[in-house]
């Protein structure tokens, strides 16, 4: 039985997610997995209750931060775990772990997201360095997005390149069925008629909640509200800036909540200023809700006209006509999007098909039989 170990300093969102099921896919395809990541959210209670083994990995955001107490535990860990393959998730987790494997054992790496996109000046240009410099300590690069892998190719990050395109478990995660759906809007106060936009995501700047409250009031009327699905480091101040009756802030939810809300959505809006390929529009669409997103990478393989919309990023007025493009569409024409959106989770996102890719690459990489 092949092993690997996935290490993850994300606990909760996108990238933790990603980890939690690639995890739990691995291991239900004969894989020995074992997450390593830090004990706040809830990654390694999901991981746990999935039957993964699970290593406390405490660790920290900056990338300056930690890094000797870092460097030490996840040697500890694999010590203890004696991997076949390590799979390191996110820019932290790349850091460290490569600088303590150092080509010794089979690694890949997942950037979600390149950690060039969340730094300016100085500190960009210094992770550029690290990336170029650490694919000497990397046997592939799995990326979740053919955007994000051309991104890296792009900044002169040289190495294979495997995509392993993200995506949702379409068996679970699958529209109301209309009569439930009304149950669950009149459940939040929301009519047959009402408008509803939602988004969710941290409240945090990478996205976007500020450029889209800036351009909800272009697209606000008496018949529509936009819900802000979720907690982070910029509630207090986009709640005390953005006080109107038609923009309501739910708070943090799990993750069953938020595609409730996703599901009783009219439109799914994404505002992001960077990601490498986003799972809240892929859940949208496997919920059978249209969206509006901004052009971050994936955006582009995400959505197709009949479902959805490319905007510019950074752009309210773009992303206020983006949104009132869709709310100004008659109900037919809705339920049509929603159709649409629901094949194109199932033809396109399948997890299933992400886990198997990733399965077979870090297959090919170990060095170990059977």
């Amino acid at each position: 039985m092949r092993s690997v170990l996935m290490v993850s300093q994300p606990t909760v969102a996108g990238a933790a997610q990603c980890v939690a099921d690639w995890a739990d896919g691995l291991r239900a395809r004969g894989w020995r997995v074992a997450v390593a990541c830090p004990g706040d959210g809830w990654l390694g209670r999901v991981a746990a209750e999935a039957g993964v083994e699970v290593f406390h990995w405490d660790a920290v955001h900056e990338p300056h931060r930690g890094l000797v107490g870092e460097f030490n535990q996840l040697s500890s860990i694999l010590a203890d775990f004696r991997p076949d393959v390590v799979h390191l998730n996110g820019a932290k987790a790349g850091l460290v772990g490569r600088q303590v494997v150092r080509g010794r054992l089979p690694t890949a790496f997942s950037p979600h997201s390149w950690s060039t996109s969340a730094a300016d000046g100085i500190k960009s240009r210094a992770a550029l360095l690290w990336e170029r410099a650490a694919t000497r300590w990397t046997d592939v690069i799995i990326s979740v997005s053919e955007g994000e892998a051309a991104e890296g190719r792009g900044l002169g990050i040289d190495g294979r390149y495997v995509v392993a395109r993200n995506g949702v478990d379409v068996t679970t995660i699958a529209p109301l069925d209309p009569a439930t759906r009304h149950t669950e809007r009149l459940r939040r106060g929301i009519d047959r008629e009402h408008r509803v936009v939602v988004c969710v995501g941290r409240l945090h700047r990478q996205k976007g909640h500020d450029i889209l409250l800036s351009a909800w009031p272009t697209v606000a009327n008496g018949g529509r509200t936009l819900y802000l699905v979720g907690e982070g480091p910029l509630a207090a101040e986009l709640r005390t800036a953005h006080r109107r009756a038609d923009v309501v802030f739910t708070g943090g939810v799990e993750r069953a909540e938020a595609l409730l809300w996703m599901q009783v959505a009219d439109l799914v809006v994404v505002p992001s200023r960077w990601e490498g390929m986003a799972l809240v529009p892929l859940e949208a669409l496997a919920v059978g809700t249209p969206l509006v997103i901004t052009d971050v990478t994936g955006a582009s393989e995400t959505v197709t006209d009949d479902c959805g919309q490319v905007v510019p990023r950074h752009d309210p007025a773009a992303l206020a006509a983006g949104m009132q493009d869709w709310l100004n569409r008659t109900p037919d024409q809705l339920a049509e999007a929603r159709t649409a959106a629901r094949q194109r989770a199932v033809t396109s996102f399948a997890l299933s098909d992400t886990v198997d890719r990733i399965s077979d690459t870090l297959t090919s990489i170990c060095r170990t039989g059977d």
